[in-house]
Formats: C-alpha cells, structure tokens, sequence
C-alpha cells in the first residue's frame, strides 16, 4: 500500500498532471532541486506552499496533511469546543466585543467575514452590500468584486496571513458597476490544537472617504509647493516651548539647503543671516513673543556657496490660555533683486 505523505501526494499531481519538475521550478522562481527535495519528503515553506498548491490546482491542506487530516480539522470545527472558543477569542481582538461589533456594523459600516480556509468557504454579515455593491457569498464572489489591479497583490498578502501568527492589515479597491470603492481589511487566523489554519476572521470597512480624503491632501501639498517654488516663498514652524522647528522643501532651498537634508535648527537659522542684520532679526523676534508685536523683518543671508540673498518674512505667534507664546508660523520670501 502507497504511503500518503505529502511527497507522494506531490509526485502524484505531478504525474496526473504531467507536470515536470522544471516547469514548477520556473512558475515559483526555485531551482530544479528545490523541487526535487519536496518530491523525496523535504520541508516547504507555508508561502511556497500556498503558491505550489495554486500552481496545481489543488487544496494547499490536502496536499500538505491529506484527505483525513481534513476530514479531521472539518469535524473538530463543528464540534470541537476549543475551535468555538477560539472564534470567539479572535473576533474579541478584532472587535474587543461582541456588542461593540454589532454596534459597529449598524452604525459605522463595518463588515464582518470568516474564511474557512479547508473548505474554502466563506461568509460575510448581511451589511455586505454596503461595501461591495451585492452579496458576498462564496470566494468566486469576492473575487469578482476585487478590481483586477489589485488581485495579484492581494492573493499574496492572504498567503502571507496564512503563515503569519499576527493580525493583518490591507487595502484593496472593488468594483461595482462604474464605483471603484476602497477597503480596509483587518484579520487574524485561528488555528487548531496542532496549530494548522482553521479559519481567517476579520473586518472590513470602507475607506473611500479616507483615500480620496489623502489623495486631496496630497495633491493640495503639490499644488501648495510648487506656488511656493513660483514665489520663491517658504513657510516655516517653531516650537517656541520645545526649540523644535520645521520648514518647507521651498524654505530650505531659499537658504540653500538640500530639501530635508537636516533638522533646521534656530542657531542654524540664526547662524545664516549676515552678522550686522542678526541683531535686528533677534530683536523682531523677542518683540513678537514678548510684547505680541507683529513679525516681520527684512534682513540678508549668506547661502554655503557665499553668494547673498535678501529675504522679506512674516510671522505669527500663537499663545495658550494664559498669553504664554506656544508657536511662531511663517514665511520667508526671497526678494533678491533681478
């Protein structure tokens, strides 16, 4: 009688399949020997795994543990008090509690799922429609759904997930008619006793808002550099309590400096101004804190390569209840002549 090890389960679909050890070798970017070592009985890593069984079609469990390992792990799902406690366990991480999932999904939208990673089976709340535009009620759903950029990518992260013993977090984009909807996934693995994957539980919900939100942002941060660039105007930040300071990429390259090369400091600032306008400088600047003065100042600066320039800034400070200056936000504008 043949042994059922994964070796002979292996060399079996490799023969059914007339696959030769080459052609694996190439689809999941391993040597000819690699391949080799997994026919005579070798370890396989979970992710090999998981893209060896897709590359043959067939269940990544039954291939590695066989036909009564599954038949196992399916009745011990149904049954087995552990498994049940463990569910339990994982969605109280995702969720901290059953009444704040509940809470969640009615009223800010989120998703629930679990994955039953043997069968391939899955199962979503009843709220799916609000992310995906139908019901979702097994992975040929789910997939279709998922926009055809982002299937291989995310193909990997669940392979990854299923080896991992950590939650995870993705996002992804789904289609739905002309929508394109952007969602955010977060889940962990239950395992059984000899910590093989049972199921996946996780939550999803939609961050639409969120990207389109993030992507303005980025846009309005261009649209606001490049004008600054036009200008030759850079604004700046300083923590008046904490010394700390922050420029734009336009201010650094008033004064110079390479965008972000270092932390900007007030001595180095200070250090930049031509000796005979610092006192001028210091003096606008105890004025604004002190005597709530309004900041502006003209004054020059020596740049590393010795050349001048001639800088026009303005300032604000901002104070906290008791008139105490906080921060100081600004401007700096080269006005260096033609």
């Amino acid at each position: 009688m043949t042994e059922d090890t994964f070796a002979t389960r292996l060399k079996g679909v490799l023969e059914g399949k007339r696959i030769m050890l080459k052609q694996v070798a190439e689809a999941l970017s391993v040597s000819p020997s690699a391949v080799h070592k997994w026919t005579r009985g070798g370890e396989i890593e979970y992710e090999r795994l998981l893209a060896l069984a897709r590359y043959l079609g067939v269940n990544w469990l039954w291939l590695r543990y066989g036909e009564q390992a599954i038949a196992d792990l399916e009745a011990s799902t149904a049954s087995d008090p552990h498994i049940k406690e463990l569910r339990q366990k994982h969605l109280a991480e995702i969720m901290e509690s059953e009444a704040r999932m509940k809470f969640a999904q009615e009223v800010s939208g989120i998703v629930t799922w679990e994955w039953n990673v043997l069968t391939d089976g899955l199962t979503y709340s009843s709220n799916d429609v609000s992310l995906f535009g139908r019901h979702i009620r097994n992975m040929d759903d789910f997939w279709a759904c998922v926009h055809p950029g982002d299937v291989a990518r995310l193909k990997e992260v669940l392979a990854r997930t299923l080896g991992a013993q950590e939650m995870h977090e993705w996002e992804f984009r789904v289609v739905h008619e002309d929508n394109t909807r952007w969602i955010s996934s977060r889940a962990t693995l239950v395992r059984d006793f000899d910590q093989r994957p049972v199921k996946m539980i996780g939550v999803s919900l939609d961050i639409t808002e969120r990207r389109r939100a993030e992507a303005a942002l980025r846009q309005s941060e261009a649209l606001l550099a490049k004008a600054q660039q036009i200008a030759h105007l850079g604004g700046w930040y300083w923590n008046i309590q904490t010394d700390d300071c922050a420029w734009t990429d336009e201010a650094y390259r008033i004064f110079g400096w390479a965008p972000q090369a270092f932390k900007v400091t007030m001595e180095r600032y200070l250090a930049s101004i031509v000796e005979a306008d610092r006192p001028r400088v210091q003096a606008a600047i105890r004025a604004a804190i002190v005597d709530k003065a309004p900041y502006r100042v003209d004054y020059r600066i020596q740049l590393p390569d010795g050349s001048l320039r001639d800088i026009h800034e303005e300032g604000e400070v901002t104070l906290d209840e008791h008139g105490n200056a906080l921060t100081m936000v600004g401007a700096s504008q080269d006005v260096t002549p033609g």
